[in-house]
């Protein structure tokens, strides 16, 4: 088969977690977040983050956008973090031992606020989506989201639902590309 051939190949697979990344790094947080550093496979005690970007809410952009930024917006420390659990079992003491490395996380650093996206390649329990949707800690936005059934649930708060109107998470889980475990 030609090289050709093959990067195509290759470009029609991706995982969701790839698909994810990709959606950020071409703008997905624009609006809210300036994400400036990314880091892949981020371990932090007994968690690996498949995805930890760090960055700003105050946003670059052309002249006038900029001025504004510098002049009106807050520049607060924020951060993202996404966990590909895969085909483990994602039980609600999980999901919050998760929580809890990320606000310690979110401490150290000095963090306003961090977003927390889990990636599921199973269905949801009704555990899970309650969990998350009554989830309403104003300084961590939380998604649970499952390739399999391509479900979102967020939690209830401002920083939980700008994950499904800014990050393009749906994008993510909605693509056309076939999924690689």
């Amino acid at each position: 088969m030609p090289s050709g051939w093959r990067s195509i190949a290759l470009s029609e697979e991706t995982s969701a977690v790839d698909a994810f990344e990709s959606n950020l790094l071409h703008g997905g947080s624009r609006l809210i977040a300036d994400l400036s550093e990314f880091f892949r496979d981020y371990k932090v005690d007994d968690t690996t983050f498949a995805i930890y970007a760090k960055g700003n809410t105050r946003n670059r952009g052309l002249f006038l956008s900029r001025f504004f930024a510098w002049t009106v917006l807050p520049n607060y420390p924020v951060s993202l973090f996404c966990v590909d659990e895969g085909k483990n079992l994602l039980s609600t003491e999980r999901l919050r031992m998760r929580i809890d490395t990320v606000t310690k996380v979110a401490d150290r650093d000095e963090l306003k606020w961090a977003w927390l996206v889990v990636l599921s390649n199973r269905t949801l329990s009704p555990q899970i989506v309650s969990f998350v949707s009554r989830y309403d800690r104003k300084e961590l936005g939380l998604a649970v989201a499952s390739t399999a059934s391509k479900q979102i649930v967020l939690s209830n708060n401002q920083v939980g639902r700008s994950i499904g109107k800014q990050l393009k998470l749906r994008k993510a889980l909605g693509s056309t590309r076939r999924w690689v475990s």
